[in-house]
């Protein structure tokens, strides 16, 4: 196990991004399909942002010889890019014909600039 100082901080980054893409308790009382569907999209985006952090703990527990490996910044910006793709295609995959496929569009569109906005800031931190 790596003893980085920054690997905290790589934890913290995906952490916040879990939180930020946890549904909130006061969006609605009444359900409908727009909220349902959006709600949808924000479980499916932390499910992609908790793969990444299940890869990453794997891979620093059991080296891979065909990983490049990189500094901790660097396999945090490659896993903010592999949820970024991830958010993408399932946006090109959901026509939003439907009432709840457009608030599952509008969700993982909601995710896409969390990302997008996490990422940037990391990338000015650094």
């Amino acid at each position: 196990m790596q003893h980085d100082a920054a690997a905290p901080a790589a934890t913290r980054i995906l952490d916040t991004l879990v939180h930020q893409l946890s549904p909130r308790t006061d969006d609605e009382t009444q359900p409908n399909p727009h909220s349902s569907g959006h709600r949808a999209a924000l479980v499916s985006a932390r499910i992609f942002v908790l793969d990444e952090c299940i890869r990453d703990s794997l891979l620093a527990t059991v080296p891979d010889p065909t990983q490049t490996g990189g500094t901790v910044g660097t396999k945090t910006l490659r896993a903010l890019d592999r949820i970024r793709d991830r958010l993408d295609n399932e946006l090109g995959a959901t026509s939003g014909h439907t009432e709840r496929e457009a608030g599952y569009r509008a969700g993982i569109s909601e995710a896409l600039i969390r990302v997008r906005e996490i990422r940037q800031d990391f990338t000015v931190g650094r």
